[in-house]
């Protein structure tokens, strides 16, 4: 049985970037919101196994070394351990989505603004209107391209002064930039969605229980505002009810509940479509999969044109093996693919590095698709 849950912070969270950090040094460890799918999962199989373990007389030594019944093996894996290969189970997660509690007990996403929707502030007296558009391929144009970008076509549509948009689209508004009317929409700042908070502190002795004279350093957490949290799907009865689980650095969490009537968005499309990414992808060509070659996820479409975001840094930390897990770059959600002849599959569309577990049943590639 599948759930969606929605989690709100029980204070503040952080999400760390990827940058070293540690007591003492000059920099702040900076925050980033919303975190990354592998953070997710994470946390998402640390509550399956403290509520699994306990009541099959286990403990985290038991599960390191696979001594655990099938069913947990089955949904979650095993970490890797002695030689041994990791195991990833059966868990697929989507996600993660910033999300909003309405007053009617409804949730509902909100979307990064995708990079093809441009805005300008409009000269009404109204300080907060905006004039939208979006870009759209053109195909007569007087210029020839080379490989790997033949038959590539340049991006139209905004008009003198418009500007890239920044900041979050409600559903509905997002549904109708899918269609291809901004007419109506609304965007949201950063700050309507969430702000950061910069606080100090001294490293710890954890033998003493006491602090480390000079030790100094400064994290950036992230304080969703009301009603703002984060949804996930998992295609496991991962959750029950509501309660808390543990998410973010600093022993953090977050306050979950499994909630009803969430509608997918579009995953399939024909002909002359746009990929909107809604979380990072991960491609071997750094943008695009080896020898472009996207017909894993578009059948005998062809990439007409794109716009990519600046590369989004994701690493983290292996609790088995007590290191850092490789950094690798991802292209950041927001980002658009345009394909012509297209016939979209459905399936998450990234790809995994090598000797990694199943980046789309972790929430890597989810995407919306729109048409051009």
């Amino acid at each position: 049985m599948s759930q969606w849950v929605f989690i709100e912070a029980s204070d503040v969270w952080l999400f760390r970037d990827n940058k070293p950090f540690s007591a003492q040094q000059n920099f702040v460890a900076q925050g980033q919101f919303p975190p990354t799918p592998m953070t997710i999962q994470g946390a998402v199989r640390t509550h399956f196994l403290e509520n699994m373990l306990p009541s099959e007389g286990r403990s985290w030594d038991d599960y390191r070394h696979g001594n655990v019944s099938s069913s947990i093996i089955q949904t979650v894996g095993l970490p890797a351990f002695n030689g041994q290969p990791a195991i990833q189970g059966a868990l697929h997660i989507t996600g993660p989505f910033v999300a909003r509690l309405n007053s009617n007990g409804t949730v509902e996403r909100l979307l990064r603004a995708p990079l093809d929707l441009l805005a300008l502030k409009s000269e009404k007296t109204n300080p907060e209107t905006y004039d939208y558009k979006v870009l759209t391929p053109v195909t007569e144009y007087d210029f020839a391209t080379e490989p790997p970008f033949d038959g590539w076509c340049p991006l139209e549509g905004g008009g003198q002064g418009h500007k890239q948009m920044q900041g979050w689209l409600s559903e509905s508004d997002f549904i109708n930039y899918l269609k291809g009317n901004v007419s109506e929409v609304k965007h949201l700042a950063d700050e309507e969605v969430f702000t950061h908070e910069n606080r100090v502190g001294l490293a710890l002795d954890y033998n003493r229980r006491a602090h480390i004279e000079s030790m100094f350093y400064q994290a950036e957490f992230v304080r969703p505002c009301d009603q703002v949290g984060l949804l996930i799907h998992v295609d496991h009865p991962i959750f029950t009810g509501s309660g808390y689980l543990s998410l973010g650095g600093e022993s953090r969490s977050g306050h979950f509940q499994v909630v009803n009537n969430i509608h997918p968005l579009p995953q399939t499309g024909r002909g002359k479509v746009r990929i909107v990414l809604l979380t990072p992808a991960y491609f071997t060509g750094g943008w695009a999969p080896e020898n472009h070659d996207w017909s894993p996820w578009v059948g005998d479409g062809a990439l007409v044109s794109a716009a990519v975001g600046k590369p989004h840094a994701i690493s983290g930390w292996d609790m088995a093996a007590r290191r850092p897990k490789p950094l690798r770059h991802y292209v950041p959600a927001g980002s658009v693919f345009f394909f012509e002849n297209a016939d979209v599959k459905g399936i998450p569309f990234t790809e995994t590095p090598h000797s990694s577990p199943d980046h789309g049943a972790m929430g890597f590639g989810t995407f919306a698709v729109g048409s051009w």
